[in-house]
């Protein structure tokens, strides 16, 4: 979805741990990104433990905890400040940029740069792709359309150079935005696609329900999966002329259904932080 715009000479930066230095999926899944684009840095750049992740997460009030979690505050501040440094630099070089990852660091980033009035405007060779879940604070949640407002208001990015991929742990295949419309296309010649209603029996295009999905390049487990997430299939997209079934653009959690997943251990650690 991204090729027009996809150049090995872009910059880019990870929105995510360094995927060298975590076995976090959702640090792990972004190296492919590293064989993209030659100029990449790394928003995480350090070892991300199963310790800290409890440490943050959790409410242990041990001192060795509380240690943790302040120096974790200290180490998002930094990222935000580097993220808005090579901003700069990239624009002073009228480099084209690319963003990959978590929608919430990017979104932290935008606040501040609001909150220093600064705006960049680095046009149509650059881009944004994004994934991990829309929810910035416990009691907040982005839509997509939102954010890629704020992408172009922000940093001058066109609104179809704004991606997000959707996908999960327990899945091969993600979800990605046509430009066109920003429907999610199903890559569905080995990924079958269902909507379930409450008793999770298949109801058919246009209606929303529970997502669900069987994977056929799944071999070393059942791949079928039903999800928490709330959808609705539509049997091709309104927009673009690709082929196959897509879904609407907002993925929202089934009523009384956690988020959870790796990318949302790392959105709960860095919102707890970062205000």
């Amino acid at each position: 979805m991204a090729y027009p715009i996809w150049k090995p000479e872009l910059n880019g930066y990870l929105l995510m741990p360094n995927p060298f230095k975590t076995n976090l999926y959702a640090g792990k899944v972004t190296m492919v990104y590293f064989d993209l684009i030659k100029n990449i840095e790394v928003a995480i750049d350090r070892e991300i433990s199963t310790e800290i992740i409890r440490a943050t997460m959790s409410g242990e009030r041990s001192l060795r905890a509380a240690l943790v979690r302040w120096g974790a505050k200290r180490e998002h501040e930094k990222m935000i400040q580097r993220i808005i440094r090579w901003l700069i630099e990239m624009e002073k070089k009228k480099e084209g940029i690319t963003f990959v990852g978590a929608p919430y660091i990017l979104y932290f980033v935008m606040e501040r740069l609001k909150e220093k009035g600064l705006t960049f405007n680095f046009g149509e060779n650059s881009g944004v792709i994004t994934g991990g879940g829309w929810k910035i604070h416990e009691d907040k949640r982005i839509s997509v359309e939102e954010f890629r407002k704020q992408v172009k208001e922000t940093l001058g990015i066109p609104e179809e150079n704004c991606l997000d991929a959707y996908g999960m742990v327990e899945g091969n295949g993600w979800m990605v935005h046509c430009r066109e419309g920003h429907y999610l296309h199903v890559p569905y010649s080995y990924f079958h696609p269902l909507v379930l209603d409450r008793e999770l029996k298949p109801v058919g295009y246009g209606e929303w329900g529970r997502f669900a999905f069987l994977d056929s390049a799944a071999h070393s487990y059942p791949g079928f999966i039903i999800s928490g997430d709330q959808v609705r299939l539509l049997e091709h997209c309104p927009v673009c002329d690709r082929p196959g079934p897509v879904l609407e653009p907002e993925i929202k959690r089934a009523k009384g259904e956690e988020v959870r997943g790796c990318a949302e251990e790392l959105r709960r650690m860095i919102a707890s932080d970062v205000r």
